[in-house]
C-alpha cells in the first residue's frame, strides 16, 4: 500500500498544484488587459497598477485550489479506473477506503489553507484594495479616468470623453441617472476642466460650451426635451463611492472580526440584524471545507465514468464547481432574510454533494 500511496501523493499533488497555477494564470490574465490600459490612458504608476493585480491573486486562488483538486482527482482517477488498475487492487482485496485514504490527507490540507485565505488573507487584500483606491482618489481622481472608454464606477453617472490634457477632458459626455438606473438627462461639452473638492468629496466639472437633454421620470428615453444651453456650467459629481471609508464591512472583516461582532451584539444589542454576520461567518468556513466536498463527491464520479482524458476530467471539474458557486450565492443572496435562516442554508451545497458522493462510493465499492 505504500508504493500506492506514494503514487497517489505524487500524481494528486503535482497535477493539483499545475492545474491551480495554469487557472490561476487564466484568471489573473483577463485583468491584465485593464493594466494594460492603466498603463496606456491614466496617469497611475506601473508598480501601483501591478499591486492591484497582486490583491487580487489571493481571491482567485480559492477559487481555483478546489478547483484544481477536483479536476485532479478526475483526471487520475478516471485513469486507474480506465486502466482497471482499481479493479486489480479490488481483487487483491484492497477496499476503495484505504486506496483513498492519501487524498483526502491531501484534501484537508488544502481544505486548511483555503480556510487561512478565506478567513484572513483575502478580506486584508480587499481591505488594502480599497485604501489603495482611496489614496489615488485623494491625490489624482482623473488617474482612474481612460479617454474612450465610458466610466461607470460613480453610481448615478456615465461618462465618456475623447481626450484628457491634465485636468481638461475634451468632447465629453455626462449621462446622469436616478437611484432606480433610469436615464434622468444627458450634458454634451466641447470641453470641461476638472476640480477635487475633497471637502465635500466631489469633482467640480466646469463644462464649456455645455447642451443637455431631459428625459422622462419613467426612464423612457423617447420622451426627450432639449435643455438648456449654456457657455460655462458646473456640474457636480459624488465620489462618495471611492470615499468608501475603512470600516465594518463584511468583506474587509477576517473571522476574528467577525466572531466579535457576532459576540458583541448577543452581549450588547443594538439592533442591527446580526444574520449577514452568522451567514458571511458559515460562508467562508463552509467555503473551505468544499475542498474536501469535492474529493468526495470527484473520486467516485471519476470511477464510475471511466475516461482518461485530461480534457473531460477539467471540463467536469468546471461544471461541478459552476454548480456548487451558483447554490452557494443563493444561500448569500439570502443573508438579509433572518427568518429564513441563511446561516444553515448556506451549507446546503455541501451537505448535498457529500450525500451524492458517499452515494457513489458506496455503489463504486460494491462493484
Amino acid at each position: 500500500m505504500t508504493l500506492i500511496h506514494n503514487y497517489l501523493y505524487k500524481e494528486i499533488i503535482l497535477l493539483t498544484a499545475a492545474i491551480i497555477g495554469v487557472l490561476t494564470f487564466l484568471l489573473v490574465a483577463l485583468d491584465l488587459f485593464r493594466v494594460i490600459q492603466l498603463i496606456m490612458y491614466t496617469d497611475l504608476p506601473l508598480g501601483i497598477t501591478i499591486k492591484f493585480v497582486l490583491l487580487l491573486i489571493p481571491f482567485v486562488l480559492t477559487l481555483t485550489i478546489p478547483t484544481g483538486l477536483l479536476a485532479a482527482v478526475m483526471i487520475v482517477f478516471g485513469r486507474m479506473s480506465s486502466d482497471r488498475e482499481l479493479l486489480a487492487l479490488k481483487g487483491a482485496g484492497i477496499g476503495l477506503a484505504p486506496i483513498v485514504a492519501p487524498v483526502i490527507v491531501v484534501a484537508v490540507i488544502f481544505m486548511v489553507f483555503n480556510f487561512w485565505l478565506v478567513a484572513s488573507v483575502n478580506p486584508e487584500c480587499r481591505k488594502e484594495y480599497n485604501e489603495m483606491k482611496h489614496t489615488i482618489v485623494t491625490n489624482n481622481p482623473l488617474a482612474l479616468f481612460s479617454p474612450e472608454v465610458v466610466l461607470d464606477k460613480i453610481p448615478g453617472w456615465r461618462i465618456y470623453f475623447a481626450k484628457k490634457e491634465g485636468s481638461e477632458l475634451q468632447d465629453i459626455i455626462l449621462w446622469k441617472f436616478d437611484d432606480q438606473n433610469h436615464l434622468q438627462a444627458s450634458m454634451r461639452a466641447d470641453r470641461a476642466t476638472i476640480n477635487l473638492d475633497l471637502e465635500h468629496q466631489q469633482l467640480l466639472m466646469t463644462l464649456i460650451n455645455e447642451r443637455s437633454e431631459q428625459y422622462g421620470s419613467d426612464g423612457d428615453p423617447t420622451k426627450v426635451q432639449i435643455g438648456g444651453h449654456g457657455d460655462q456650467i458646473v456640474e457636480g459629481v459624488s465620489l462618495n463611492s471611492f470615499y468608501e471609508k475603512v470600516q465594518r464591512r463584511l468583506a474587509w472583516m477576517t473571522l476574528p472580526e467577525i466572531q466579535e461582532v457576532i459576540f458583541a451584539m448577543q452581549s450588547a444589542p443594538t439592533g442591527e440584524e446580526a444574520s449577514p454576520y452568522l451567514t458571511e461567518l458559515q460562508a467562508r468556513v463552509a467555503f473551505s471545507i468544499s475542498c474536501l466536498t469535492f474529493v468526495i463527491v470527484g473520486i467516485p464520479l471519476a470511477i464510475q465514468t471511466q475516461r482518461r482524458e485530461t480534457s473531460f476530467g477539467t471540463l467536469i471539474a468546471i461544471g461541478i464547481v459552476a454548480l456548487y458557486m451558483l447554490l452557494d450565492a443563493v444561500g448569500k443572496a439570502l443573508k438579509a432574510k433572518a427568518g429564513l435562516y441563511p446561516e444553515l442554508i448556506i451549507w446546503t451545497p455541501n451537505i448535498l454533494f457529500q450525500a451524492v458522493g458517499f452515494w457513489l462510493f458506496y455503489r463504486a465499492n460494491r462493484k
